[in-house]
């Protein structure tokens, strides 16, 4: 099982090295982002919306649940990662000859013929991913985080840099598919160059079974959360079009930055490290529970600032997506809390019990399957948004009363840990309104500043003042 304090190290100084990736190549890609915003159309967030839903479809078979069998693995590590490597990068390939034939069927049930073209070129990046993958796994099993980081950082800050030049010199959605390959071949090259892996072309099929056996569960809870969030995307852009569609995955990128970047962290961190103490119950209760202290201490805060100054951001900055404002305030709750419950997950992995998530995921995909159709036709782009958020609170508050009889902890005393943050959230967010109020200035960079400035400062000073949270993120930092 190893030293307890010594694993503790590993993983906060884990966290701290994918968090900090995170936020650097992340904060570029949503520069990026905001950049194409500015060059580029709805229609164009539309098109490669179509492009990114089927290539991520795809994308779920194609490590078969190998990458969380692969960490789970207790031994012959290196003799299940050339069998997964070469298995996984077999199946890539088939996959992509359907998608070479199919392809036209694809783009005449969106009705978007640029779909055919688009899609032999994206779905490339399905070989290169499945190559890279194996080697970064094993970087995220050994919790070797320092290098773990660095094909992902490359990976998002060639994407990011890529696709605003290409978006510049006039190739339009074009740019996505440059951006998305040029980045996916930097990682695969970083990553084998980080941790090299000995191919051998004998088949194992016992181990390969093991693998499977593993990775059977996760890959189809996996199929199941992609359902989940992609079919809201599948429903908008065949009832409504590919500019509502555009509008929509723009405001989902923007809303989902806690989810993206903090659940990023947690699920690479923490399933690891979980894994390490799942025999020791205390260890793994405290772990959870600081960990979830941690991350709603950020998640909270940011979520409320995503709905405060999305107004003020748009309309100065983006007048052509005024009609995301709203989708992007009521989508960043999903992302808020879809964070704030990725530690669950993680706890059901390390347990070997992957099979506990599988009935809530088939509640979320059938409920959304059902409701979609009826909620786009009466209620539109908002009545998707809102069907999305009661989805994730059903899920959140089921997974989590699903930890009392995995590892023993109560659902209420999970929501004890997030009330700190959320009062201090609330009340701030009340006082920052109250003051530009208050100031009644109809400059809208005084307003953005007040928000923008005002509500992160008298956060952290509220916080720092009534609780221990923020000292001992500082501490654990310090000591990592």
């Amino acid at each position: 099982m190893g030293n307890p304090e010594s694993l503790k190290r590993q993983v906060v100084e884990s966290s701290f090295w994918v968090f900090g990736a995170n936020l650097f190549s992340r904060g570029i890609s949503f520069i990026s982002t905001l950049i194409l915003a500015r060059l580029l159309t709805p229609e164009a967030f539309g098109v490669i919306g179509y492009g990114f839903l089927i290539v991520g479809a795809i994308g779920l078979i194609r490590e078969v649940g190998f990458n969380s069998a692969l960490i789970y693995q207790k031994k012959r590590i290196e003799e299940a990662a050339s069998t997964a490597l070469v298995f996984i990068t077999l199946w890539s390939a088939f996959l992509y000859i359907l998608v070479i034939l199919l392809a036209p069927l694809a783009a005449v049930f969106f009705r978007e013929p640029r779909l055919t073209l688009l899609l032999r070129v994206l779905t490339i990046s399905l070989i290169l991913n499945s190559i890279a993958n194996v080697p970064m796994t094993l970087l995220e099993k050994d919790i070797r985080f320092n290098r773990r980081v660095i094909p992902e950082v490359i990976n998002l800050t060639i994407y990011g840099i890529f696709t605003a030049l290409f978006a510049f010199l006039g190739f339009n959605y074009w740019s996505f598919v440059i951006g998305t390959l040029c980045a996916d071949v930097c990682q695969l090259v970083v990553a084998f160059r980080l941790r090299p892996v000995k191919i051998s072309l004998r088949s194992d099929l016992p181990l390969l079974r093991e693998l499977f056996g593993f990775g059977k569960n996760v890959m189809g809870l996996g199929i199941l959360n992609f359902g989940i969030r992609n079919i809201d995307d599948f429903f908008v852009g065949r009832m409504l079009g590919t500019v509502p569609l555009g509008i929509y995955n723009f405001a989902y990128r923007i809303a989902n930055i806690p989810a993206t970047n903090i659940t990023n962290v947690l699920g690479r961190v923490l399933y690891p490290g979980f894994t390490k103490i799942a025999d020791d119950l205390k260890s793994l209760q405290k772990g959870f529970i600081k960990s979830l202290e941690y991350v709603s201490f950020i998640t909270i805060p940011l979520t409320f600032y995503i709905v405060l100054i999305t107004p003020d951001v748009i309309r100065l900055f983006f007048p052509n997506w005024i009609e995301a404002i709203v989708p992007i305030q009521l989508i960043a709750y999903f992302g808020g809390i879809r964070s704030i419950g990725s530690g669950t997950g993680s706890v059901f992995l390390a347990k070997g019990q992957p099979q506990r998530m599988l009935p809530i995921s088939g509640f979320q995909l059938v409920f959304l399957t059902v409701l979609l159709y009826p909620t786009i036709k009466y209620f539109g782009l908002l009545g998707v948004c809102w069907l999305v958020n009661i989805s994730m609170t059903v899920s959140f508050f089921w997974s989590n009363a699903l930890l009392k009889p995995v590892i023993g902890i109560n659902l209420s005393k999970v929501l004890k840990v997030l009330v700190p943050s959320l009062i201090y959230s609330v009340v701030i967010l009340f006082l920052v309104i109250s003051i530009n109020h208050l100031i009644d200035s109809e400059w809208i960079y005084c307003s953005m500043m007040i928000k923008g400035i005002g509500f992160p400062v008298l956060f952290l000073v509220a916080a720092g003042i009534i609780s221990k949270t923020p000292q001992q993120i500082w501490q654990e930092l310090l000591h990592s």
